[in-house]
This record gives structure tokens, sequence and C-alpha cells, in this order.
């Protein structure tokens, strides 16, 4: 089958794509997720990381697989596009995009959460909860992002080597520290030998691979297929990228829940009733100034600003040129697309997606509560991946049905109140897509998108396992069906996109 894609040479290397999914792996999630995923999971912690892992592959390799076939540019939003049409991967490109504009205020929380740890008071939070003055402060911190973003791109790119050192540099050496400190006070073994852990178990790992934060820890997994079209080999190379960082990151995340859990003093978990009961406002932080490693933990502190602040103003400026193209093609209101003519980028868009941003954070407690919203969206989009394998390479797609129902399963471990906001602003937005877009017929916007919405209404009105498991195989066979893809490609709008 011809793409009427032309490839040309590229320089990014196995080594490189591999290690920039890497560095993109470890963002605030590492700051948070070895004690929220010890309080949820207990010893089975470590088999929920191992469980995230895997389901983070089968979408990698999905995604992979699509990009063997269309190796262009953003395949990661694109995919449900490519392989069906423009209408119908509209509620996928949502969800990313709406997924990274809420990342960027968790990682202005983030920041918060452990500057509140170090200056030991209650003004910034309580009750595990972000006060008032803690939200002004996030929005402070916030307001930075943007002001980078506006003056700052210069300065930005001088930077973001010593920001990757950050990134990979600080939580190898925590986990080694942290090690040290465990076996040096006594009692440090038995905390994998309390009686509480007897009240977790393999329902507990799967509850963690999102309440916890793993899929939020490991979605920077598909960075490399968004540079396919860059990337030597892409049929060879992304899927290995994929697999080694994913690889590369399960180790050093499985070392930090390892070291934090030996870390932690015995007598304290005792006196907390095991690990239900720790419940640090900035774990790593509080762990380190209990222990006395003050050398630790004005790393921390440091790292606590630098890496998620990294992450925050370019999750910005992404998200802010999703925005931008989505208006550009007609997809949102077409006065958003206006570009500065100063700095050639548009600050409507950029000012819509920090206001949206700032009124999630005004709106959320704690950084884990924004967490889990913001794994909802990237499950979401993460169901392109086996959808678009399944219309592009019909033989996968059992396989992808699999992944899809996987998929489906673990959007009931999303809190039903965090899964109808997901929900309803997902269908707002496409009713606001459905007015802008009101020439292409209402018939065509039923037929490509009420499918995919109801599915998800569904998996929130009845969240049983088995109904999910049928409804998620019967809409997955029904939509890669040649019948249906072929009707999408009859209608399709997105044909210019394969000639990138």
């Amino acid at each position: 089958m011809s793409t009427g894609y032309i490839p040309k040479k590229s320089g990014v290397s196995l080594v490189s794509a591999t290690l920039l999914s890497a560095t993109c792996m470890v963002g605030s999630g590492w700051l948070f997720s070895a004690q929220l995923t010890a309080r949820i999971a207990g010893n089975w912690a470590f088999v929920a990381w191992i469980l995230a892992a895997i389901l983070v592959l089968f979408v990698g390799l999905c995604l992979s697989k699509v990009v063997s076939v269309y190796p262009v540019r953003g395949a990661t939003t694109r995919s449900s596009a490519l392989s069906h049409n423009g209408i119908f991967g509209m509620p996928f490109a949502f969800a990313n995009w709406f997924g990274v504009m809420v990342v960027i205020a968790t990682e202005a929380q983030a920041t918060t959460q452990y500057l509140s740890a170090a200056i030991g008071s209650e003004v910034l939070m309580q009750n595990h909860a972000l006060t008032y003055g803690g939200k002004f402060l996030a929005l402070g911190i916030l307001f930075l992002y943007l002001v980078v973003n506006f003056y700052g791109i210069k300065l930005l790119a001088r930077v973001n080597n010593i920001i990757t050192v950050f990134k990979i540099f600080i939580p190898l050496f925590v986990i080694t520290v942290f090690l040290i400190a465990g076996f040096d006070h006594t009692g440090a073994v038995n905390n994998f030998d309390l009686t509480t852990n007897g009240d977790y178990g393999f329902s507990s790992a799967v509850v963690a691979i999102i309440s916890a934060g793993l899929i939020y820890s490991f979605n920077g997994f598909q960075i490399s297929v968004s540079f396919a079209s860059e990337i030597k080999n892409p049929k060879r190379n992304v899927p290995l990228s994929i697999i080694l960082s994913v690889f590369i990151i399960l180790i050093v995340y499985m070392g930090l829940q390892y070291a934090f859990m030996t870390a932690v003093p015995h007598d304290l978990l005792v006196k907390n009733g095991g690990w239900q009961g720790m419940n640090f406002s900035s774990p790593l932080l509080n762990l380190a100034m209990l222990l006395g490693l003050n050398f630790l933990a004005l790393l921390l502190l440091a790292d606590s600003v630098v890496s998620p602040s990294g992450t925050g103003y370019t999750y910005l400026g992404a998200s802010s040129r999703m925005l931008y193209a989505m208006s550009a093609e007609g997809q949102m209101p077409r006065w958003i697309a206006k570009l500065d003519p100063i700095y050639n980028f548009s600050k409507r868009s950029m000012m819509i997606n920090w206001i949206l941003a700032a009124i999630v954070l005004f709106n959320a407690e704690s950084w884990a509560a924004l967490m889990v919203i913001v794994t909802g969206y990237h499950v979401i989009g993460y169901m392109a991946a086996p959808i678009s394998m399944g219309a592009i390479a019909p033989k996968t797609r059992w396989a992808g049905l699999v992944v899809f129902i996987l998929l489906g399963l673990i959007m009931l471990t999303i809190p039903a109140g965090d899964l109808l906001m997901v929900n309803l602003s997902l269908t707002i937005l496409l009713a606001i897509y459905a007015v802008v877009q009101r020439k292409v017929g209402v018939q065509k916007l039923l037929l490509f998108i009420i499918p995919f919405i109801a599915y998800l209404w569904l998996l929130y009105i009845v969240p049983h396992i088995w109904f999910v498991a049928i409804i998620s195989a019967v809409f997955y066979i029904l939509i890669t069906t040649k019948s249906y893809v072929a009707l999408c490609k009859e209608h399709s709008d997105e044909t210019r996109v394969i000639e990138d």
C-alpha cells in the first residue's frame, strides 16, 4: 500500500531516541509515586510498576506499527486521523491536548508541595491540600512558565541541558543515599514483613497503575513516536527505543520504590499502621529531612523546582502550539490562530492554555488529585493506538483488540468523579468542535464522533468488568472493520497530512 510519504534522511539515532524518551519519563511523577504506590499496593508495588510498564509497552508497540507505515511528525496525536479521518480523530486529539494542558498545572503543584515541606509550615498546605496561599504561589509559578514562553525561548534552550542532567542524576543519587540510609537503621528489612501487608493483593497493584501515578510517570515513552519522521530507520528504531527506554526507566523506578520502602523507619511504619498510614505531603523530601539527610533535602528541593518547571514551561509551549494547530485547521475557532508579528507564535492560544491550566490548578487540592485526571486523558489518547494499528494493519487487529480491552478495563480504576470530569470536558470540547465544523454536516459528525463518546459514557455509567470488556470488544471490532474504515476514508479530510 502506498502511503504517499517520501522518507527523508535524518540524524536521530537509536541511542538519542531512547535517551529522549527516557528523560521525558522523569518528571514530577518520581517525586510522589514511590509513596503513593506503597500506600495503595504495599509489597505489590513492584508488580504494579511491571504491569504499568507492560501496558505502556503494548501501547508503544501499537504506535510503532502505525509509524512504520506513516512515519510522520506528531504521529502520537495524528494516528487515528491517519487510519480513519480527522473527524474521527478529534476525541483523541482533544484528550491529548487537554492532558498536556493539565500537566502544566500538576508541575506547578508539585513544586509548591515540596516548597511547603521545606519551609515546614502550614502556610502553603494544610491536611495534605493546598491552602489559598499555596494556590496563589502555584499560580505565581504558573505565571513564570508563561513569562519564559513569551520571552525566554533562547534562555530555555541554554539551560535545557542542565535541566536534563538534574532529571537523570538526582533520582539515581537519591536511590543510592536512601539504600545506604535504609541499611543504616535497624528494622528496615522488616518493612516488607509487616502484618498489614496481607491487606494487599494483585487488585491493589492494578489500582496503583493509575491512582499512584505510574502511567503518568511512564507517559514520556511516546516521545520517540512524535519524532518518527526524524529518526533513522523508524520501522526498527522506534519500537526498539520504546522498549529500551521503558526498561531503563522501569529499573530506575523500581530501584526508587525499593529504596524508599527500605529507608522509611520501621517504627514510624508500625506507628502509622503500615503503608496505608504513610502520608508525607512531599514524600522524598520529608523522608530525607526525617533521616537527617540535609544535603539530600537541598538537592531534592532544587530538583522539585528545576525538573517540574522544565516540564511545565515546555508543556505550556507544546499545548499552545497544539491549540494553534487545531485552530488553523478549523477544528477550533480560527481567531485563536493569529500569530504575533514579533515572536511568531499565537499569544491568544498561549493565554487560553494558561488560563485553563490556572482554573484546573485552583480547583485541585493536591498533585495526586490532578495526576489522576491527567492520566484519564492520557489513557483515552492511548486508545487511538490499537484502533489505528488494527485499521492500518488488519493482521494485527486481534492484538490491538487485547490492548484496547486492557485500556478500557484500566479506566475502571479512575475514581467516578474524575472520570465524570474527563468525559464532560471532552463532550463540551467536541460540542464546540461540532459548532465550528457545522458545515461538515450533522450526519458525518454523528457517525464519526458519537460512537467513541458513547463508549466513554458507558464506561462511566456501567463500571462493571465484564460489561466493559464486552463493550470494548464490540466497539473495537466495529470501528476497525474494513467497511467502517473505508467509510471514514471516503469522507477523509486528512489526505494532505499524509504528505507532510
